[in-house]
């Protein structure tokens, strides 16, 4: 039986992607940890707190971390869950309250 997916959108290209939906959550999961408490952080910042995240899971994900990052970030910008924006000339990710 086929895993099952979930569609991420990219909101710079409007392209389209489909990725395992246990990654997905695992993802989704990792960044909301990496982002609690209003925390803005830089997109190197925020792959760092998934690797730690991920490390103190114990999971066994052997992918690429940034580029799952990025792609479920990008998904969770369009679906307003996250928000990216320029301070001091960083661009930086944070939650939507």
């Amino acid at each position: 039986m086929p895993a099952l997916k979930v569609e991420c959108l990219n909101p710079n290209t409007g392209a389209r992607m489909n990725i395992d939906a246990e990654i997905y959550a695992l993802f989704f999961s990792a960044i909301r940890q990496t982002l609690k408490g209003g925390k803005a952080v830089t997109f190197s910042a925020m792959v760092e707190g998934i690797h730690g995240y991920l490390k103190r899971k114990k999971s066994n994900f052997s992918g690429s971390v940034p580029w799952y990052a990025v792609t479920v970030k990008n998904d969770m910008q369009v679906k307003g869950k996250l928000e990216v924006f320029t301070e001091k000339g960083q661009k930086l990710n944070r939650l939507k309250l």
